[in-house]
């Protein structure tokens, strides 16, 4: 046999070695502990050099942004960002740079809250961020300062257990679906609860991990007696809420499973996680079922729509994707909003809208620039309604920041607005 070229041979090991490393990987996710510090990435973060206590060098107005800590009630402590809109900061601007800064244990002694508590008209955005980094990291505040340059629209959000400066004391004292999930029904029902603020002018926002945190936190407060195999057992004690509706549950850069979204997932838009193991379907489904943490998202929305079907609650889901996204491709935000397309598509009176650009691109999308899809259906108590949006641009982070997401929150809050005005019933949580 000829000797191999010295090129070649450079080659043969360089594609060894990378093998190699990929097998390694893999045997390492079949562990617990290894799996969860990859899928959550929650060591990563720039706390170590950023001071997220001072929100200005990020950004931010004096004052517009006022850390708070979050007590869970299974222990853990979270750290959390309350920003103000422009206009309520404008309006109140000597009140509020007056003000001490850094971490309140109370927010409720605040002039932020005092402001939100005083404007019958407020409005409040609660932001679950994906995996990695803090609250505070990546393009993050973009989306921040782009939701609180919206009237009335005040912003809140938390780092989940074991990210940036929120504790992680229970055991496995690892991030975990359960955990998470904790974390986000506490902060939703901080707002409703604690700040005595309606669920009707509050929406849900979550991009890529956060959607998934969004998706079973909007489940247990619209059907709090849900199955357990779709919420964590002890979620029925987290709350003792009735069923709400809110104005509407974003979702940026979706998927329908965890184990579905491993099968095309890259790594920072790079690196393949199962993708490379499609030739060895029984070695693939042997890591899948390895996954602790599936994170059932499209199951639990479609729980959520026959929920709130069956309490005659309106629902309003809006899914957007960005074509060019090079983590979670945009087709698995089309497969989460067909698998909930086909809970409404056989009730009466459901009206459906497929758009799309052609190769030739001459077909009119009024929405998203490539594809807009939508399902609606009336019932006697308002308008069920599930959107998809794909855009051109915006990649995995960036589009949770551009316009097209702000403009989603914008017709969230004055839909609900116009129903309140023809004394249509927003929900169950009414004031």
């Amino acid at each position: 046999m000829p000797a191999l070229l010295p090129s070649l041979k450079k080659s043969y090991w360089l594609f060894a070695a990378l093998g190699g490393l990929y097998g390694i990987f893999m045997v390492l996710l079949t562990n617990p502990w290894f799996q969860r510090h990859a899928l959550y990435a929650h060591k990563i973060n720039s706390a170590f050099w950023h001071n997220i206590n001072e929100p200005e060098s990020f950004g931010f107005a004096k004052n517009q942004v006022t850390p708070f800590h979050l007590n869970t009630t299974d222990g853990e402590t979270l750290y959390c960002w309350h920003v103000l809109p422009l206009d309520a900061y404008l309006e109140h601007e000597n009140e509020i740079v007056r003000q001490a800064g850094g971490v309140v244990e109370d927010l409720k002694e605040t002039p932020g809250y005092r402001l939100l508590k005083g404007d019958e008209d407020a409005r409040v955005v609660v932001n679950f961020h994906g995996n990695a980094g803090h609250l505070a990291d990546g393009f993050r505040t973009h989306t921040y300062r782009s939701i609180t340059s919206i009237p009335k629209t005040h912003l809140l959000t938390c780092d989940y257990r074991g990210f940036g400066l929120s504790t992680v004391r229970n055991a496995p004292h690892l991030p975990t679906e359960a955990g998470l999930i904790t974390d986000g029904i506490s902060l939703v029902n901080y707002v409703l609860s604690n700040l005595s603020h309606s669920s009707t002018r509050t929406v849900l926002l979550g991009q890529s991990l956060g959607t998934a945190v969004t998706a079973a936190t909007a489940l247990h407060f619209t059907s709090p007696s849900s199955d357990t195999e779709l919420l964590p057992p002890r979620s029925a004690e987290l709350s003792n809420t009735k069923p709400v509706s809110f104005a509407s549950i974003i979702l940026v850069a979706p998927f329908p499973t965890l184990p579905t979204l491993l099968k095309t997932y890259r790594i920072l838009g790079l690196i393949p996680v199962l993708s490379p193991l499609r030739p060895y379907p029984k070695l693939a489904a042997f890591l899948t079922r390895r996954i602790k943490d599936p994170w059932p998202t499209l199951p639990r929305l479609q729980a959520l729509l026959t929920a709130s079907k069956a309490q005659d609650q309106p629902v309003r889901i809006h899914i957007l994707h960005a074509r060019n996204d090079a983590d979670i491709n945009f087709r698995l935000g089309e497969s989460l909003y067909e698998g909930l397309e086909s809970v409404l598509r056989s009730e009466e009176g459901v009206v459906n809208v497929q758009e799309r650009k052609s190769v030739l691109g001459g077909e009119r999308v009024r929405r998203g620039a490539f594809a807009y899809r939508s399902v609606e259906v009336d019932h006697s108590h308002g308008k069920t309604i599930v959107e998809l949006e794909v855009v051109r641009f915006g990649g995995h982070n960036e589009v949770v920041g551009f316009v097209p997401t702000g403009l989603a929150v914008r017709r969230a809050f004055r839909e609900a607005s116009e129903v309140v005005r023809l004394g249509g019933r927003p929900g169950l949580d009414v004031e």
